[in-house]
């Protein structure tokens, strides 16, 4: 038998495409460290962007987009947007960022990931196209992650035809590598502290840099923002002609939303529903009883969710890795108590985040907290050690646990929670969202199934 009619071929073919793309990812200790020099960076990055689509004819032309851009809930938004459409006929492209566990897991079409053979053979063609157009022999800027992917998912789209894609900014927005398109509809759903170094320091600093995607002609979307905010992406839009609708003042009565939805996943709902009702009024035809189908069927791993069969005790993990999610997430305790017992709380973030503004809104929240540290490639997490002391100082009365290895970590939370007849939450980073995640739903399995939900044939839990 031929190696490439191996059953395995294709998952083997997926990771040397997936190495190749973290190959491009540069170390920190590389960043630029001032602001001007950060924004030349970005501004060579979305030109080269530019120069690549332009080469292979422009494929983020193809079809019309809805860019989604936010502090929080942007991700959820983008995949109910898709999922609304989705329900309504429309065969709709869906690109988000971060993945959780595989690559894979940043494009589909409808409900089923990019297939394995097609990432890895265009992810091949993406970075010939790069060495072409931008020889590193002649920049000292070599070409990035963040660069391949936007060429990558806008070429894969309109080479399946989809009839709309949805895109999400990855940070930021006017300066993000996916903001070379010109969206029907752009949407801002929160605006708040987080990367501060890149796109802070203030609120109206924020704003600016999310109000970049707005595009002459346009319409956006702009969900619960402060006034501070809404002000600055109300400038901006008005520089270039594009029209403003605050999604609080749309009449959303005879909507139905599921009812046993968690507050912000039901907000993200509401500003999903806005964004379609906008969509119908620049000529796409979505029916209302399509928003509810898609409300319903709109998933994204990672938020919120418990793992299966997880019962004593039961396992929830979310990405939470800001003030403002975390202050969310934290409204929801009450789902997670196990009688009157607050969860067992596995915490381990980037050394980029806030943690005192984090642990701020877990000391009521949890009963014991496991710290723990998140591997991630070219990114420096937080030390558990380090992260113990911000819990201590914070207040926290609760038992404090130093686990730095993230599976051990949750084996520890789990006997911890066993004896407190609690539940265990493990949360504050999305990258250990995704390698905790993975106990329980193999890499391998999601990028052969197209799922982030694969069916599996035995017990992992």
């Amino acid at each position: 038998m031929n190696s490439n009619d191996s059953p395995d071929s294709d998952i083997e073919a997926y990771r040397r495409a997936s190495e190749a793309l973290l190959r491009l990812i540069r170390s920190e200790r590389h960043a630029s460290r001032t602001r001007a020099s950060r924004r030349r960076r970005a501004e060579i990055k979305l030109k080269r962007i530019r120069w690549m689509l332009n080469s292979i004819g422009d494929p983020q032309r193809a079809y019309p987009t809805v860019h989604i851009t936010g502090t929080s809930g942007k991700g959820s938004t983008a995949a109910t947007v898709a999922a609304i459409l989705t329900a309504a006929g429309y065969r709709v492209g869906l690109h988000t960022s971060p993945y959780l566990q595989v690559a894979t897991e940043k494009l589909q079409i409808g409900p089923s990931l990019i297939d394995a053979d097609s990432f890895a053979e265009t992810v091949t063609r993406v970075l010939g196209y790069a060495a072409r157009v931008c020889p590193p022999e002649q920049s000292d800027l070599p070409i990035s992650y963040a660069e391949v992917w936007s060429v990558l998912g806008y070429l894969w789209f309109a080479e399946r035809e989809v009839d709309i894609a949805v895109v999400e900014v990855g940070a930021g927005g006017r300066f993000d590598a996916t903001n070379v398109i010109e969206p029907v509809v752009s949407v801002i759903t929160s605006v708040g502290l987080d990367h501060l170094v890149t796109l802070g320091p203030s609120i109206s600093d924020i704003a600016w840099h999310k109000s970049g995607i707005i595009k002459p002609g346009g319409t956006a979307v702009v969900g619960d923002v402060p006034a501070e905010a809404f002000e600055v992406i109300a400038r901006e839009a008005s520089a270039v002609s594009a029209d403003v609708i605050a999604a609080g003042d749309f009449d959303l009565s005879r909507t139905r939303f599921p009812c046993t939805e968690a507050y912000f996943q039901k907000r993200n709902a509401q500003l999903a529903a806005v964004v379609v009702l906008v969509l119908n009024r620049r000529g796409f035809t979505i029916p209302k009883a399509a928003i509810g189908v898609g409300i319903d069927s709109a998933r994204l791993p990672g938020r919120l969710e418990q793992m299966p069969g997880t019962i004593d005790p039961p396992i929830w993990v979310d990405g939470a890795h800001n003030a403002d999610k975390i202050a969310a997430l934290t409204r929801e305790v009450v789902r997670l108590r196990n009688g009157s017992s607050l969860p067992v709380i596995v915490l381990g973030m980037l050394s980029s985040k806030d943690p005192p503004s984090m642990m701020a809104q877990f000391k009521t929240a949890a009963s014991s907290m496991v710290l723990t540290e998140p591997f991630v490639r070219g990114k420096k997490s937080l030390s558990a050690d380090r992260l113990a002391h911000v819990v201590a100082d914070s207040g926290f009365a609760g038992a404090i646990h130093v686990e730095p290895d993230p599976d051990a970590a949750v084996r520890l939370a789990e006997g911890l929670a066993k004896k407190e007849r609690a539940a265990v939450l493990v949360t504050g980073s999305m990258y250990l969202a995704g390698q905790i995640r993975r106990r329980w739903f193999p890499d391998q399995e999601i990028v052969r199934q197209r799922t982030p939900w694969p069916t599996l044939t035995r017990n992992t839990g």
